[in-house]
């Protein structure tokens, strides 16, 4: 009798223990592990190259969209061109679409996708975050928010790629309509669907950094 109690005991526990996965994983959970972090260890979750300033390139400046870029936009938004009221965004983003992606990049050739978030914030917001995802997590936990209902363009989209990385592994800007840019490993710097199963599933939370 003793045995069979102690086998469905271990039954309920472990069913128990399956339960607990990333979809269940309450939020607090990486605010406990981020006052925990410091910023100058390199762990497993910091896998990009650190580096204090984004890199200064020398490639276009313009600062306004042509019709045709203004229409490539807003067919790779599903909106109106009216709509793409941050022309100095765009014209930044132009210069970065397609660059490969680069775990440590932060150039033309190849870049990662928190170098180019610290890039595009510092061209375009005249703004100085950290190197890395996990840095830029940390870097004003008071702008962070959980639900995507609230995101607005130019915030930044933080996400858990793998179970084993700790807190965040990567990180892209909203932009409008559910779309994010980002350097996503293999294809490289895109705009994306936050919508899709997959950004979902790795969804952890969004920070804004911006007065607006």
């Amino acid at each position: 009798m003793k045995l069979k109690l102690m086998f469905l005991l271990v039954i309920v526990l472990s069913g128990s223990c399956g339960k607990k996965t990333y979809e269940t994983t309450d939020y607090s959970y990486y605010k406990r592990e981020i006052t925990k972090l410091n910023k100058s260890k390199e762990n497993g979750a910091e896998k990009e190259e650190i580096q204090s300033k984004p890199i200064t390139t020398t490639s276009k400046t313009s600062k306004y969209l042509t019709p045709k870029e203004k229409e490539r936009y807003a067919a790779l938004l599903n909106v109106s061109t009216d709509s793409l009221g941050n022309e100095k965004l765009y014209a930044a983003i132009t210069k970065w679409m397609d660059t490969p992606y680069q775990w440590g990049g932060s150039s033309y050739e190849g870049i990662d996708c928190s170098s180019l978030t610290q890039q595009i914030y510092a061209e375009v917001y005249g703004k100085e975050i950290p190197r890395t995802a996990v840095q830029q997590f940390y870097f004003d936990t008071r702008a962070q928010f959980k639900s995507q209902k609230y995101l607005k363009e130019g915030d930044l989209v933080f996400f858990r790629l793998r179970y084993q990385d700790e807190i965040v592994s990567h990180v892209g800007i909203y932009l409008q309509n559910g779309k994010f840019l980002g350097s996503n490993a293999p294809r490289g710097v895109e705009i994306t669907d936050l919508d899709t199963h997959y950004w979902q599933d790795k969804y952890v939370a969004s920070a804004r950094l911006l007065t607006q």
